[in-house]
């Protein structure tokens, strides 16, 4: 399993931090890889939320599902890919915020299983993570700049 993240301080309190991350419908401003997203579940917080997203992984164009595995409120969000390559990857997207001071510590973590075993491994090496761990960096200081432009 791959591990790649990105935290970022925001200067605003966790409690807006939180509930921003909290509405996925609208997570396309600031996730870089995702292009949009709508629920899939009559809930859109907690354990069970799915939604469905369309966005790029790793350059290419892909549709899949993900659902909310792990829910702690004010502290963290784990979403998992069910469908597509990202569930093929056992994908996860790891959500946690901390308090900092006057403001909040933002983290976003992706996990992974690269494909294709020994070949998935080598390619992982030489793009897979560097894609996604820039992608996680660019979308940590686009959160960044949303909350703090009020």
């Amino acid at each position: 399993m791959t591990i790649v993240g990105s935290s970022v301080f925001i200067d605003a309190p966790l409690e807006r931090v939180f509930s921003r991350i909290t509405q996925h419908d609208i997570c396309n401003d600031w996730l870089e890889f995702v292009s949009s997203a709508r629920y899939t579940s009559k809930e859109k917080t907690g354990v069970g939320a799915s939604a469905h997203h369309w966005g790029q992984v790793m350059g290419r164009k892909m549709e899949w599902d993900g659902r909310v595995i792990e829910w702690a409120e004010n502290d963290s969000i784990v979403w998992q890919a069910i469908s597509g390559t990202p569930e093929a990857m056992r994908m996860k997207a790891v959500n946690r915020v901390k308090k900092e001071g006057d403001g909040t510590r933002y983290y976003l973590e992706v996990e992974y299983r690269p494909p294709y075993s020994i070949l998935g491994r080598i390619m992982d090496l030489i793009t897979i993570k560097r894609n996604i761990r820039k992608a996680a960096q660019h979308s940590t200081l686009n959160l960044k700049r949303i909350l703090e432009q009020f």
